[in-house]
């Protein structure tokens, strides 16, 4: 049984992170993308040409900055042992160099 209990919380952490990481970094893309389109309307229900609106550019932004900051986390991820060997730097816990 506690195989099973073993194999079945890994599996719950890798579906997880495979949604988080598969779909969310997408739609926190895609937000960007919406928020970005968004220009500012005046009262006569015209958009002045290149007026847009403030908070939605920086919500925009936001989104961008989060997704650029997730894609470079993985890239460090993958090479944590590259960096390690290389510059005897040590992120996200990697174990030093032998010597």
């Amino acid at each position: 049984m506690h195989t099973f209990n073993a194999i079945a919380k890994s599996l719950g952490e890798v579906t997880l992170i495979a949604l988080v990481l598969g779909a969310g970094l997408p739609l926190i893309f895609t937000i960007g993308i919406r928020f970005w389109s968004m220009e500012t309307v005046t009262a006569d229900g015209t958009a002045p040409t290149g007026a847009r609106n403030p908070a939605a550019l920086a919500v925009a932004y936001l989104c961008f900055a989060i997704v650029i900051l997730a894609i470079g986390a993985g890239i460090l991820y993958i090479a944590k042992d590259f960096i390690s060997h290389s510059f005897d730097v040590q992120l996200f816990g990697a174990k030093p160099p032998k010597k």
